[in-house]
């Protein structure tokens, strides 16, 4: 085994000790029907800290040789797949973490470092066969392929750093290019690859690279298709680590579900449910792992109206979004639609597909909100939205406090910064401002919009989080426009949205909320539940 060449169980062993290993070996069933075919060629890409390392780790030690790794792999879901026996162990695998590699090069050659070691390792692996000395990573499959019909799987790591790290020379990315030509445009080196899996977190660049990868099948957070379940945690994976390690699951999901694929599939980042179970604390864990630098850069662009569009994320909605235009580059940003595509892929905002190119895109989860708000906060051209956020800590107090004129002035000065001329009085614009409004009652409380109860579907409900059910009461909010704040607190009393919370041991607060379209005002008015 080498570190390189047939790497060996060790890096999966690592992985599944975890304490809170999640078990997504049927990625392999998937990529076992696409082993020896004209669809072997694979670039799945995703966002930080979603696991793209340990699938790669996976993958190393099913597929390679000079190693047993049966009994590892008998305790995962893959053992009972049909697959199972027939590749098992059966190829030669070479894995390059390409960031790793350009990290730690000695001589500011990242390709020449990995044919050097990955050479050492054929020579050693492989004694019989005569490697001629000017021969690289190609010519050494090939030969091994010619001696012993042998083939490789190919896993490549973080392939677009090459393109992402601005230290990167156009020396260094032109060697680059070139070894991906030789590795994965020559005819004669295909037959020796049964599958290549690229991961990165840019899909393929359009513009400078895509020509030499074009026999690769795309899969990102756009349309990961078939490997949609294994971007993140699913929902039911989540449900099980929480029930196993006594942590709320509804809790759980409102802080960090919101990453919608293709197929419907909900996924979670697993670094940050893997380090709320580990803390048992639910938190912020995965904005730590960069910097909002990378939000704060793009945005204060505002092609076509960005910041518009952001200040109504900020207040819970979708934004159509044009996936199509983006080259999946760093630079060369043409529209709006090309920033919220490359957020779309950072992780920063979720999407779903609506039609060619044509989908709606938000922020996910509580979690990457406050990161957004974090960002937006030290953004020229957000200070106004920003106080609004700020002020929302009072709001809460002044709701819980019943104070109708304080809640009235603060609904007031929201609702002038998710709205424009064409929709200042529609219901989806009211509903923005008290989700914007209320921004930091996720700080207690789980914020949940147009959510059925009793008899009817209330328009937010902030529920409090365990720790806070003691203190605060249920709180439900209903809207209402040129009405009054009275008819809002009856709709909530004679639809019984109170009937679905009883089990709530403390109190419910009932808050009817009245927008007079004529004079831009809010009213409010509020009754308690005292149980």
């Amino acid at each position: 085994m080498g570190i390189f060449l047939n790497p060996g169980t060790g890096n999966l062993a690592e992985d599944m000790n975890s304490r809170f290993y999640v078990d997504k070996s049927m990625l392999l069933a998937k990529l076992n029907r696409l082993v020896s075919t004209r669809d072997k060629f694979i670039c799945t890409s995703r966002a930080r800290r979603f696991g793209k390392t340990m699938a790669g780790n996976m993958i190393a030690a099913f597929y390679s040789k000079n190693c047993d790794s049966r009994e590892i792999f008998s305790k995962l879901k893959i053992a009972k797949d049909s697959s199972f026996e027939k590749y098992l162990n059966k190829f030669n695998v070479i894995q390059l973490d390409i960031n790793g590699l350009l990290n730690t090069s000695t001589t500011g050659s990242v390709i020449k470092d990995a044919n050097k070691y990955v050479k050492r390792e054929f020579i050693k692996q492989f004694p019989a066969i005569p490697f001629d000395d000017c021969d690289e990573i190609p010519q050494c499959m090939q030969r091994v392929f010619e001696e012993t019909g042998e083939k490789f799987v190919i896993i490549m790591d973080e392939y677009d750093v090459m393109v992402r790290d601005p230290a990167v020379t156009q020396d260094q990315f032109a060697e680059y290019l070139q070894f991906l030509n030789g590795m994965f445009k020559n005819t004669a080196l295909s037959q020796c690859i049964a599958l290549a899996y690229l991961t990165g977190i840019l899909p393929i660049i359009r513009d400078r690279v895509q020509s030499k990868l074009n026999v690769f099948r795309e899969y990102s957070m756009v349309d990961a298709g078939q490997f949609s379940e294994f971007v993140g945690f699913t929902k039911e994976e989540v449900k099980e680590l929480c029930d196993a390690n006594n942590m709320n699951f509804e809790e759980v999901t409102n802080y960090y579900d919101g990453y919608l694929m293709i197929d419907g599939t909900h996924v979670y980042n697993p670094k940050s449910v893997v380090e709320a179970m580990t803390r048992r604390r639910i938190d912020s864990y995965w904005t730590t792992t960069g910097h909002f630098d990378v939000l704060r850069n793009y945005v204060v662009m505002n092609f076509d109206g960005l910041k518009t569009d952001v200040n109504r994320m900020m207040a819970g909605e979708e934004v159509h979004v044009d996936v199509k235009t983006y080259m999946n580059t760093l630079k060369d940003f043409t529209c709006r639609d090309d920033v919220l595509t490359f957020l779309i892929h950072l992780g920063y905002l979720g999407y779903r597909w609506i039609e060619d190119g044509d989908g709606v895109c938000w922020i996910p989860n509580q979690e990457i909100k406050r990161e957004w708000a974090r960002a937006l906060r030290v953004t020229p051209g957000f200070e106004d939205v920003m106080k609004i956020v700020k002020a929302s800590k009072q709001l809460v107090e002044d709701t819980l406090a019943m104070n109708a004129e304080a809640v009235a002035k603060g609904l007031d000065a929201a609702h002038q910064f998710v709205a424009n001329n064409y929709n200042y009085n529609n219901e989806m614009a009211l509903q923005s401002a008290v989700m914007l409004a209320y921004f930091h009652s996720m700080d207690r409380f789980a914020p949940i919009k147009e959510t059925h109860l009793g008899k009817g579907r209330a328009d937010v409900v902030l529920i409090p989080k365990p720790k806070y059910a003691a203190e605060i009461p249920v709180v439900i909010i209903e809207l209402k426009r040129d009405d009054s704040p009275e008819s809002a607190l009856n709709q909530i009393k004679n639809k019984e949205y109170f009937k679905e919370l009883e089990n709530y041991s403390g109190d419910i607060l009932f808050v009817g909320i009245n927008y007079d379209s004529a004079t831009k005002k809010h009213s409010c008015g509020f009754e308690k539940l005292v149980k």
